[in-house]
């Protein structure tokens, strides 16, 4: 059902029905089960399979006849999507190019395999300077074959046969560095995601990457081998988390991608968004509203990026004391209607954000509607994946809860997770990379030792206070998204409410 939806919302969004011809009286097709499945979906009254099949069929459920309904809707949505119009005004001059240039290539298959060599030939060195000039590489190698079979087979024309010959082999060069440089990122990446704690071998295998690379980024400038490139670069320094250099290379890459011939939105949006997570690292946060700005601008709404960009400016946003705007934010990304397609842990990420607003609407940092409905033990059960991610985000919920429980002077429940939270720093917080949420949980734990008593309290944890502020944030080698408010001003806002 999920695909379905996912399907039918992108047709909405573009004003396209393809069982509006069934349409009857009504208005709401009779008999046609396609239209009624269709615009179901589309009013957000079917939801579920059994929900269809139980409306659809009166009640009849388990019967062949709705999984042939939904094959042959499927198969009426797929062949609608070709009738998006991709000339709208959201597409850049890019993403129009590449969807027309690619239907137009379809076609001059079709014609050459059914016999109309004259108008395939002429569409397709149409084509193939449009492909050229967008940097098309695969599509213009393909052309390439093509025409030099038309020009050497069909045609016996030699000097055109050797020109397009020419070029088919310098498209296939290129082509063969692009595939090496997405090669080179895909297993870069995946050595980050399996080994998020090896920096120094992603590094090391980043270096690498980029000097076998560089001969290619130096004879070529095509969109895609640049984009890896530059991605390949980047890991340079990401993975040694040196963001200065980051925001210099990425502006590099930045000034690259605007002088090409068209508007390279996605790898604009890629570098924009690291400097803003950069930025939000370094604490510079009127440098991080630029690149959020400029981020924006790329972004098409209700995208997976334009929610990750949202993400990182409500950590600006956090970091910054701009709490109205957490707010704002948080209702703007809970009543977007892509939001349900969001993958489950995607989601949670927002409730742990929501819980943040809760607690500053709690200490009375701003007012928010939002707040008004959290509840603590309905948000512990919409974080099921992240609860168990010892390492990561489970470090922003237990942070949380404590927090929210301190203020609402619940100490009962404090002390009676005293010893798990306890044990649980040592044995996942005592590494080199979590160092602060360590000595900042310890710091809340020393607060029932001296009766909640703020004054004693402060006594008690100079230490770690001191251990705290000798590791930098932006030195943490914890992802941005766990420390949402910096421990230093979350400490302040605990010491208010005892």
């Amino acid at each position: 059902m999920q695909s379905l939806k996912e399907i039918i919302f992108l047709l909405n969004q573009h004003n396209i029905n393809p069982f509006e011809h069934l349409r009857e009286g009504d208005g709401r097709g009779g008999s046609s089960k396609l239209l009624a499945f269709f615009e179901g979906v589309s009013d957000g009254e079917l939801n579920t399979d059994s929900e269809a099949e139980r409306i659809l069929y009166q009640g009849h459920i388990g019967g062949n006849a709705y999984r042939k309904l939904k094959s042959d809707i499927k198969g009426h949505l797929i062949d609608a999507v070709l009738d998006i119009n991709t000339f709208k005004s959201d597409f850049s001059d890019y993403q129009r190019a590449y969807y027309e240039c690619h239907k137009k290539w379809v076609v001059v298959r079709i014609l050459a395999g059914m016999n109309a060599s004259i108008s395939a030939m002429e569409l397709a060195e149409k084509l193939l300077n449009k492909a050229i000039k967008f940097d098309f590489t695969f599509l213009s190698m393909d052309i390439c074959s093509f025409l030099r079979i038309q020009y050497g087979l069909r045609e016996s024309n030699s000097a055109k046969y050797k020109s397009m010959n020419e070029a088919f082999k310098q498209f296939r060069t290129l082509y063969d560095a692009e595939c090496l440089a997405e090669q080179l990122y895909t297993e870069l990446m995946v050595l980050f995601v399996n080994n998020k704690s090896e920096n120094a071998n992603i590094h090391d295998q980043a270096v690498s990457s980029y000097n076998i690379i560089l001969p290619y980024l130096e004879q070529f400038k095509s969109y895609k081998l640049q984009m890896y490139g530059y991605l390949i670069g980047l890991a340079r320094y990401t993975s040694i988390k040196d963001y200065e250099n980051v925001i210099a290379y990425c502006n590099e890459a930045i000034v690259f991608f605007k002088d090409r011939p068209y508007e390279a939105r996605t790898p604009l949006q890629i570098f924009h968004y690291q400097n803003l997570i950069s930025n939000i690292q370094l604490g510079q946060f009127l440098e991080g509203q630029v690149s959020a700005n400029e981020c924006l601008r790329f972004l098409k709404e209700g995208t997976f990026n334009w929610f990750k960009y949202q993400e990182l400016f409500i950590s600006l946003s956090f970091h910054s004391k701009e709490y109205e705007q957490v707010d704002k934010t948080l209702q703007t990304i809970y009543s977007h209607p892509r939001f349900q397609f969001l993958p489950d842990n995607a989601k949670e990420i927002w409730a742990i954000y929501e819980a943040y607003l809760f607690y500053l609407h709690s200490l009375g940092l701003v007012v928010s509607s939002l707040a008004l409905k959290f509840r603590l033990d309905r948000f512990e059960k919409r974080t099921p994946i992240f609860s168990k991610d010892k390492g990561g985000l489970n470090v922003a919920i237990i942070i949380i809860r404590y927090l929210i429980l301190l203020n609402e002077k619940r100490f009962r429940l404090i002390l009676d997770k005293h010893d798990a939270v306890n044990q649980y720093c040592y044995r996942h917080l005592k590494g080199e990379n979590t160092k602060r949420s360590y000595y900042f949980i310890k710091m809340l734990l020393a607060i029932p030792f001296v009766q909640f008593d703020g004054k004693l309290v402060e006594v008690k944890v100079k230490s770690y206070k001191q251990k705290l502020s000798s590791v930098p944030f932006h030195v943490d080698n914890q992802s941005h998204e766990l420390e949402i408010i910096p421990y230093e001003r979350l400490w302040e806002m605990a010491m208010t409410s005892i």
